[in-house]
């Protein structure tokens, strides 16, 4: 953690700090004033007329005078080299943040203590170096960073101190380099202007209607003291952000690809804060929540001083680790070297993730709400004797509006854990199964709404393994091992038409599916190629597409925003499939899907589904076969919440199609968050 203080150094090395230091003093007043040697030359002829051996005398002490500045800072330079090597400078946590550098390789000695460890920077620019070595070097680069600062002095806005003010910050306060005290005029420019006072994280919530913002954004509020006086003096505040800078002419696959590997850069901003905070109230229509952290004054300084560093060097966005959320954590980390948060992080960053780790860790004080223009719109019709909220929290001043509105519920605080395992027992007609699945996100339709917009459903990483147990029509489905399911991204979002968020048209609703499943092909040409085999299933790639109508109706929370608690859909769809189980190997499928949630209470809901596809996988020769069939499928399902992140679950469907057998599906299960 910083402090407000230098470090305390030996006091042998105090006192040769102190010595070499008054000699670079001397020297350095003697330059300012341009007495070195070739001074003399220019003196008035009064002052030339003195005796011969005096005047060589007096050059020969000029010279000497240089020399000895000179081997003082070469002797300084050596001291400050030893002590931080005495220190282990170079492997402080704060040094290899700040350089962005990873550990690669860890060796140890045949007694399998620690021997030595290789880095490298996740910087490619040279630039961001002193060292020709330093992408690799650690010590390489403090020894070239301690010289540069000792040699170049105050040489200006282009010197090292002034490039790097996070890097010379922090080795003042481990070396007590008072006297490294250059003049920079741009970075100090830059920072009175911010006036850092305070740091905010920002959580606009998740928008599945724009998909680089599916999972939410977070972005850094950096308060003034104009605006700490007066919280409503947003104006004097600023907003550090930092998004993918992707080609808004590339296609939506191409983008998605780019964002997720590293094919475009981050773009880091620093913008007025109620600019960027209408982007989302106003245009977005998201609402916001944010969390003051708790960092010192000198914490949240030098924080500023590494964006400053690190503000243009435009870094690879990698949409799940390298993102908007993981960098609120790294800045975190470089002024926290005890802890790494950072580190609790394996897979993927996620923005309201990244919320509840600051809770867990203490590092928020407190957090505000502000509702978004469509929730305030809804808040009139839930309640049309709000006649005095206003249309907007920001005023065409740019200036917060109190609203004295109850939040909705979509704190990230009081969401489940991310991560979800389901544990079952089922049975697929007379055949019983054990089921396993694992979630890597978000939120489903039986799940526990809190936290979260609502019906927000976008789930990732789904997959599903059922051990089946004997047949009791012994069929030759013996004791098998199965994948069921494999999701990459399944979601739906509802803009329903009778509320505030009913979205720019009628067909506001829209869902996606990108899976692998196991289906059963009800066509007639499937059963007469499989010896009519009613019972076999196949995993097969899917693909789907929905888009259609959404109303709610119930009775929301009273005095907010909140939507109506239940829902009703109607929604058209197109499908593909790919797989061996299928008739010639595909099939392709247009319908629609018809379903309600209803929310029972806060721990439980209900939902109901009939899907109603038309499928076509080409003709056949056999001109007695059908080649396009219906297949209807009726879902079920209801989930009990024990707390949080604990609930029961019980789901079932049943498949309209005389073509096959093992038609219903039912499965008990326990579902825990993580």
């Amino acid at each position: 953690m910083l402090s407000d203080k230098s470090a305390v150094i030996p006091k042998k090395a105090c006192y040769g700090l102190r010595k070499t230091a008054s000699h670079l003093a001397v020297a350095s007043v003697l330059a300012s004033l341009g007495l070195g040697v070739s001074a003399y030359a220019q003196a008035p002829k009064a002052a030339q007329n003195i005796d011969t051996n005096s005047s060589a005398l007096q050059s020969k002490a000029s010279a000497n005078t240089e020399v000895s500045a000179n081997s003082d800072q070469a002797q300084l330079k050596q001291q400050l080299i030893a002590l931080a090597a005495q220190k282990q400078l170079a492997t402080h946590p704060s040094w290899l943040r700040l350089h962005y550098y990873q550990q690669t390789d860890h060796k140890q000695d045949k007694q399998g203590q620690s021997k030595s460890s290789a880095y490298k920077s996740k910087i490619t620019n040279p630039d961001f170096f002193i060292s020709k070595e330093g992408r690799s070097n650690p010590q390489a680069e403090l020894e070239a960073f301690i010289t540069a600062t000792i040699e170049q002095g105050k040489d200006g806005d282009d010197s090292v101190a002034c490039r790097f003010p996070a890097r010379t910050y922090w080795l003042k306060q481990q070396l007590g380099l008072e006297q490294v005290d250059s003049d920079c005029p741009d970075f100090d420019t830059w920072l009175q202007k911010l006036d850092p006072k305070k740091l905010s994280v920002v959580f606009a919530e998740e928008y599945p209607d724009r998909p680089v913002s599916a999972f939410g954004h977070t972005l850094m509020l950096i308060d003034s003291a104009a605006s700490l006086a007066d919280p409503k003096a947003i104006d004097k505040a600023h907003a550090l952000n930092d998004t993918v800078a992707g080609n808004p002419d590339d296609s939506f696959i191409m983008y998605a690809v780019n964002s997720a590997f590293g094919g475009y850069p981050n773009d880091i901003t620093i913008e007025p804060y109620p600019q960027k905070l209408a982007d989302y109230l106003q245009q977005d229509n998201r609402d916001v929540w944010t969390y003051e952290l708790k960092l010192t004054g000198a914490e949240v300084e030098q924080i500023m001083r590494h964006v400053y560093e690190t503000k243009d060097l435009e870094l690879p966005y990698y949409f799940t680790l390298d993102n908007c959320a993981s960098e609120i954590l790294r800045y975190i980390d470089v002024v926290r070297p005890e802890g790494n948060l950072l580190d609790e992080f394996t897979f993927a960053v996620v923005p309201s993730d990244v919320i509840r780790l600051l809770q867990k860790e203490g590092l928020i004080n407190q957090q505000n709400y502000f509702p978004a223009d469509a929730t305030l719109a809804q808040a009139k019709l839930n309640n049309p004797q709000l006649t005095d909220l206003p249309s907007s929290s920001i005023d065409a001043n740019h200036q917060l509006v109190p609203t004295q509105l109850t939040p909705v519920d979509n704190n990230p605080l009081n969401a489940h854990s991310l991560q979800r395992i389901m544990v079952g027992a089922g049975a697929q007609d007379d055949t019983g199964y054990l089921s396993l699945a694992y979630r890597g996100g978000f939120n489903g339709p039986l799940d526990r709404p809190s936290g979260y917009p609502q019906n927000f459903h976008l789930e990732a990483g789904v997959v599903e393994i059922r051990a089946y147990g004997d047949d009791e029509k012994d069929k030759g489905n013996h004791n098998r091992l199965e994948l069921q399911e494999l999701t990459i991204l399944r979601g739906r979002s509802f803009n329903p038409i009778n509320t505030a968020r009913k979205g720019d048209s009628l067909l506001s609703s829209w869902g996606v599916n990108l899976q692998a499943i196991q289906v059963k092909d009800g066509s007639q040409m499937n059963n007469d190629a499989r010896n009519s085999d009613p019972d076999s299933s196949h995993l097969v790639g899917s693909f789907g597409y929905e888009k259609g109508i959404s109303a709610a109706f119930g009775s929301p929370e009273a005095g907010s925003g909140q939507l109506p608690p239940h829902l009703c859909y109607a929604l058209g769809n197109g499908l593909a499939q790919v797989g061996k189980g299928l008739s010639k190997g595909y099939r392709v499928g247009a319908g629609v899907n018809l379903g309600c949630r209803y929310q029972l209470n806060r721990n439980a809901r209900l939902i109901g589904e009939v899907q109603v596809p038309y499928w076509y996988h080409g003709s056949s020769a056999n001109d007695q076969l059908k080649s396009s069939y219906w297949q209807p499928v009726l879902s079920l399902g209801a989930q009990y919440d024990l707390d949080k992140n604990k609930a029961i679950r019980i789901k079932g469907s049943y498949q309209l199609q005389d073509q096959i057998n093992g038609r219903e599906d039912v499965q008990l299960a326990y579902v825990t968050y993580f």
